[in-house]
């Protein structure tokens, strides 16, 4: 089950516990009380399949649900819309719609959200490209996770080739991973 069934309001509580918010800070900041967050939480990670919330911010973030390397987190949404009307760098408080209602939330920044290296991270880079890695035991995916840039890219290359000649190589079920 994938983040894309997430509400705009879960994934907005979502930034804000990647910025280290607790349940009552986040119940301030949406005027909601702290049990409402709690069952945001309990609902997001059920359907996100995490078991903690920080397992539930590694997922959202790994599916694109997050922005990668700008601090303070933001929705991937929210970040989209903000280069579409070029405010990202600009703007000081960008305004940003909440749930159903139609409730507006002052999101702040602080002028200095600038993009962070991040990390290869070579299991994402082999799940993107098909590969069955979750499937894996741990230590295989540990071994995985070791592989540089290259070495993935030489992986994915020979996968691709044995893709292109599906149906003329007899014994395809070479298992790459």
């Amino acid at each position: 089950m994938g983040s894309k069934n997430l509400t705009r309001r879960e994934i907005l509580i979502a930034s804000l516990v990647a910025a280290g918010s607790s349940n009552r800070d986040i119940a301030e900041a949406l005027c909601i009380s702290p049990h409402t967050v709690a069952a945001h939480l309990c609902n997001m990670l059920r359907r996100t399949g995490a078991s903690n919330r920080t397992e539930m911010i590694a997922r959202l973030y790994a599916q694109g649900v997050l922005v990668q390397g700008i601090w303070p987190p933001l929705p991937a949404d929210e970040r989209k819309r903000q280069e579409a009307i070029g405010a990202l760098a600009a703007a000081a408080v960008v305004e940003c719609s909440i749930g159903p209602a139609g409730v507006t939330l002052d999101w702040p920044h602080y002028g200095n959200e600038v993009p962070v290296a991040m990390p290869f991270d070579a299991l994402h880079a082999l799940r993107e490209a098909g590969h069955p890695v979750d499937l894996l035991a741990a230590e295989q995916r540990s071994v995985l996770s070791g592989l540089s840039e290259h070495e993935v890219q030489v992986l994915n290359s020979v996968k691709d080739r044995l893709e292109a000649v599906t149906g003329e190589v007899e014994g395809q079920d070479l298992k790459l991973l």
